[in-house]
């Protein structure tokens, strides 16, 4: 049976959102009650009763109670019971005041039905009915013990009925309203589904045609034929602009879209916005300035992608619609903090300006000022629509101010936190560095399993490693650990079967890290919702293990002592964050960060072989799986492959590995034979180089021709 048939948000977490909600209404409603009665006693009565103070304080102990269980640890995993617990108990302990107050506790007998529909409206029927027969034991019982009652049973039955009766109708108005919602909730997911599969489905042969141009326009040496080359390839960036707009609408409407924050010089961003836009206003004989207020000297964390698409639809939108003067982008420095810059992003106009009439729906998806314009200017009417839920989630607001025929100004206000203050608060936090600990990692792949020991090992953590579930579950068996890192895609099992299995019927199980490169929020979520203590995203660095470590409440002796440098003694200095540099088979300063790991001179031969021979497994089965249309497995394959190839620096697989986890079946399906040529010529490659490093001949065992494809 589904106790929260109504609740929007079924998780633990949304649960748990709704007990709070109702904790918070049944303080309010407790220090109403009790306030109200003080008064009525003290003006109507010779002064309070003994007995009325002892009711208040175990009331009062009763509201304070859940908001203890709540924050609880434990009352993450029983929820459900908690909601069941408070329907029945909630009308009973109304029931409790309203027998013991007599005349007076008459006057909260309308509460039975506020709490009741409360439940209905936050939960669903079940809970609610189920606060409504404990509302009917409670007002009966008042009855029997109540003398008032029993010298107005007239007056008890007139609120007894609608006790009974609001409820049973209110149900049908909450079935019927989550039904609607259901349905309207289903049209959303299939309207953004259809977007996602036409967008997927155009930009397929949509490459083809801006290929086939890109070469007529390299090997033609007819000026006819390199003009129209030109403008088909126009036209094409104009179309994929398109393409890219309904599938960030699609996805913003399925709610996938996440931030990823990283330092960013918006100096450099404004500098590559106004070369892009300076050759397009030229062509149309206009002037783009983009001013960047030269007080802003320090790095920004912002999501560049996403800053990126909300720049390049207004300044293209003010390019669209402007015909003469100028269009200006600029940002400017409204407040500065130790921390932080307030800064106001704006593009300003010289163009047509917007009819007040199409103003109040200038946000919304497909919205275009008339058809007239709509078909001279073009576009999807979506650039304006998602560029503000993106600023939206960023925590700012779109504005806009325009006179029709002088021109237009939008601008959103962001606060972003300088990098420099964040390095430096990161490098506070790191600074005690946990050491000494007995680890136990899971991983399948045998070269990740050798890097994350040697990592480790570097801040003198005693290791055992394992390379299936089944075979972590029997060490953690057997043996003490202070800490797991668990594999989110094993063998046998995934990390999650695993650590369900070792935590049940366990008192004080240790924490676990889950290791994966799956960077999705889907993924996210399920690793926080299963009780992981953190998530390590692969590739793993000692900086990253020694941030997550910190972060854990482990036993004693747990934290080094720093040295001057920060770092402990004998401890060796973390290895740097790593570069991608996808045009090479391995990235050298992945490969220089590995030898610093250890100065053993069998340590990098031993792991780079271990790790040829991971990445040809790997690549084997993901060529097995694309042959035999077994999408389900193409994605765990890819997964492995992408851990594995990003420890060693083969970024070029990694590319190809990321490619492949966010393709759909639909996607793969077409492109089975190129996928399999790209990944037999990157393992190529990649064996190549990885077999000169160890100074040994190379295993060929996968070979074919083909061409690797970045799309």
């Amino acid at each position: 049976m589904n106790l929260v048939e109504g609740a929007h948000d079924k998780t633990e977490f949304g649960l748990r959102a709704i007990l709070l909600a109702q904790a918070k209404v049944r303080l309010s409603f407790a220090l109403t009650v009790i306030v109200s009665d003080l008064l009525v006693f003290f003006f109507t009565l010779d002064g309070v009763p003994a007995w009325f103070f002892g009711l208040a304080i175990c009331y009062c102990i009763y509201v304070a109670l859940p908001f203890r269980l709540i924050r609880r640890d434990g009352a993450y995993s029983t929820p459900n019971a908690l909601l069941i617990a408070t329907a029945v108990l909630d009308p009973l302990m109304l029931s409790i005041w309203i027998a013991l107050t007599g005349e007076y506790g008459s006057l909260l007998a309308g509460f039975y039905l506020f709490t009741t529909l409360g439940f209905g409206f936050r939960t669903g029927r079940p809970l609610m009915h189920l606060c409504q027969l404990a509302s009917i034991a409670g007002f009966s019982f008042a009855l029997l013990i109540n003398p008032y009652w029993q010298q107005h049973p007239a007056v008890w039955t007139a609120l007894l009925i609608p006790i009974v009766v609001v409820p049973i109708y209110a149900g049908t108005l909450i079935k019927t309203l989550r039904e609607a919602r259901e349905h309207a909730e289903g049209q959303s997911r299939a309207k953004s589904d259809l977007l996602a599969k036409v967008s997927h489905e155009l930009r397929t042969p949509l490459t083809g045609i801006v290929a086939s141009a890109e070469l007529l326009s390299v090997e033609t040496s007819d000026a006819s034929v390199a003009r129209r080359t030109k403008t088909i390839l126009t036209l094409s960036d104009n179309l994929l602009c398109e393409i890219n707009d309904l599938l960030d609408e699609a996805k913003f409407d399925a709610k996938t879209v996440a931030l990823s924050y990283a330092p960013v010089d918006l100096n450099q961003q404004i500098t590559q916005l106004r070369t892009t836009f300076e050759t397009m206003a030229a062509r149309k004989g206009l002037t783009f300035r983009a001013d960047m207020d030269p007080a802003v000297t320090d790095l920004v964390e912002i999501d560049t992608h996403h800053l990126d698409r909300i720049l390049l639809n207004l300044a293209s939108n003010a390019m669209k619609f402007t015909e003469h003067g100028s269009v200006r982008l600029a940002v400017d420095l409204l407040e500065q903090t130790g921390s932080d810059y307030r800064l106001r992003f704006s593009v300003t106009d010289t163009g047509i300006g917007i009819p007040e009439s199409f103003r109040e729906k200038m946000f919304e998806p497909f919205s275009q000022v008339d058809q007239g314009i709509g078909r001279r200017y073009g576009g999807t009417g979506l650039g304006l629509a998602l560029s503000r839920k993106i600023i939206d989630l960023m925590g700012g607001d779109l504005r806009f101010e325009s006179a029709l025929g002088s021109g237009s100004r939008f601008w959103f206000e962001l606060t972003l936190r300088r990098a420099e203050a964040a390095a430096a608060k990161s490098e506070e936090a790191t600074a005690a560095i946990v050491c000494g600990k007995r680890i136990l990692v899971a991983d399948d792949n045998e070269s990740n399993l050798m890097l994350l020991k040697e990592l480790l090992e570097v801040d003198q953590h005693e290791v055992e490693t394992c390379v299936s579930g089944m075979a972590a579950l029997e060490m953690l068996a057997k043996q003490n650990f202070d800490l797991l890192l668990l594999d989110y895609n094993l063998g046998d099992m995934d990390g999650v079967r695993v650590l369900q299995t070792y935590r049940f019927g366990r008192l004080n199980p240790i924490p676990a890290l889950f290791l994966t490169a799956d960077a999705t929020v889907r993924t996210a979520n399920r690793l926080r919702e299963v009780g992981g203590a953190g998530v390590l995203y692969k590739p793993i660095n000692l900086v990253g293990i020694r941030d997550a470590l910190a972060r854990l409440v482990l036993p004693a002796n747990a934290v080094a002592t720093p040295g001057t440098d920060g770092a402990p003694a004998d401890i060796k200095p973390a290895r740097p964050a790593l570069t991608v540099v996808p045009a090479n088979p391995l990235d050298d300063n992945v490969i220089d960060a590995l030898k610093k790991i250890n100065a053993r001179p069998d340590f990098l031969p031993q792991l780079l072989t271990q790790a040829e021979s991971d990445i040809s497994r790997c690549c084997q089965l993901l060529l097995d799986a694309l042959a035999s249309r077994d999408y389900a497995s193409i994605g765990t394959a890819a997964h492995a492959l992408k851990g594995v190839s990003a420890n060693v620096g083969a970024m070029r697989l990694v590319t190809l590995a990321n490619a492949l986890m966010n393709m759909s079946s639909d996607e793969i399906a077409p492109s089975r034979d190129r996928l399999a040529a790209d990944i037999r010529e990157s393992s190529r490659a990649v064996g190549t180089a990885l077999a000169k490093m160890i100074g040994a001949p190379r295993d060929t065992s996968i070979d074919d021709a083909g061409s690797l494809h970045f799309d």
